[in-house]
């Protein structure tokens, strides 16, 4: 898929929108923590059941974290389109340098000394 198929599957938000999305938010939810807290979590949930009524609670629990991420997902995505729509390009260029330099002082690679 190039970056013009891409593009325009966001831009209609259509059904092949929301799985890219879905995705990508899958893809980009996976750290150690989350991770290491998945089977703990689905050991309470299911511990003391038997096996059908546990696998029924697995994915329960299992849709609910997704239906979570995919719902916490869309909001930060258009509280992003919100804010990029009332500060504009200016700001964005404005605060990308920021975001560099912050991110190049915290490497050590760039020292500012305060007044």
């Amino acid at each position: 898929m190039d970056a013009e198929a891409l593009r325009q599957a966001v831009e209609h938000a259509g059904l092949a929108a929301a799985g890219i999305g879905f995705l990508a938010g899958l893809a980009f939810s996976f750290n150690p923590v989350a991770l290491a807290s998945i089977p703990v979590s689905l050991a309470y949930v299911t511990r003391g059941r038997d096996k059908s009524q546990a696998l029924l609670f697995g994915v329960m629990f299992i849709l609910g974290m997704i239906l979570t991420h995919v719902v916490l997902g869309l909001i930060a995505g258009l509280g992003g389109k919100w804010a990029a729509e009332v500060t504009g390009r200016g700001w964005g260029l404005f605060l990308g340098r920021l975001l560099i330099a912050l991110g190049l002082m915290r490497a050590g690679w760039l020292r500012i000394t305060l007044p």
